[in-house]
């Protein structure tokens, strides 16, 4: 069982790019997310009971707009999947999380593949 996110709210989204292949590298295929697009070109990657992140793809990156990152085996795909894939990001994430009802409140903050977890005291 993994110990997965209860809330998970976006503080800034700039200019965010990911490698495609970045989300596949992982062993456990079973972990990858699905690729889906819309019809207008969107892609969303369907990360598992409910994760999503979605935006434009150009030259294989994926523009990030939007992401959902909580629920059942969040924990887990943000370790195994999303963590190493930001690492090889270019833009700005920040992000506040609330682990498991609480136990941790942390801050995710991503900076042109620098990946920070900062502890969030209330």
């Amino acid at each position: 069982m993994s110990y997965n996110i209860d809330t998970f709210k976006i503080k800034k989204l700039e200019n965010l790019e990911i490698p495609l292949l970045a989300f596949f590298e992982h062993n456990r295929s079973d972990w990858h997310p699905e690729k889906e697009y819309d019809e207008n070109g969107k892609l969303t990657l369907n990360c598992g009971c409910g994760q999503e992140i979605s935006g434009t793809v150009e030259n294989n990156v994926l523009k990030v707009e939007e992401m959902k990152m909580y629920g059942e085996g969040s924990g887990t795909f943000v370790g195994w999947i999303l963590e190493p894939a930001l690492k090889k990001s270019k833009g700005i994430l920040e992000a506040s999380c609330v682990w498991e009802g609480g136990d941790t409140i942390n801050k995710l903050i991503v900076n042109n593949g620098n990946v920070e977890w900062e502890d969030i005291e209330i």
